[in-house]
């Protein structure tokens, strides 16, 4: 689920399909089966497809802030490990 949160936040900062699978550095299509998963798995719709752009559901709006969030922490964390683990060897027991 990981995977499909960061494609479909990227999907909806883009605004649509292909500038998410241009920032992504995969197909359109694969972004696409991502999402019609991430929707299946989840039983509800996420966006709304209308002429190449795409909105956000009620649900989608929810998914969209909690997935950012997510991603900003793991992003964080990341980088806090890499960090710590160049501060060198005195810092382990």
């Amino acid at each position: 689920m990981f995977r499909q949160m960061f494609y479909f936040t990227a999907v909806v900062e883009c605004g649509s399909f292909t500038g998410a699978a241009e920032r992504c550095y995969i197909s359109q299509s694969a972004i696409s089966q991502q999402i019609r998963t991430l929707e299946t798995e989840l039983g509800v719709k996420l966006l709304r497809r209308e002429n190449r752009r795409v909105s956000l559901t009620a649900a989608g709006e929810y998914f969209y802030r909690c997935s950012r969030r997510i991603l900003d922490e793991t992003e964080f964390l990341r980088r806090e490990t890499c960090r710590i683990g160049q501060e060198g060897p005195q810092n382990e027991s």
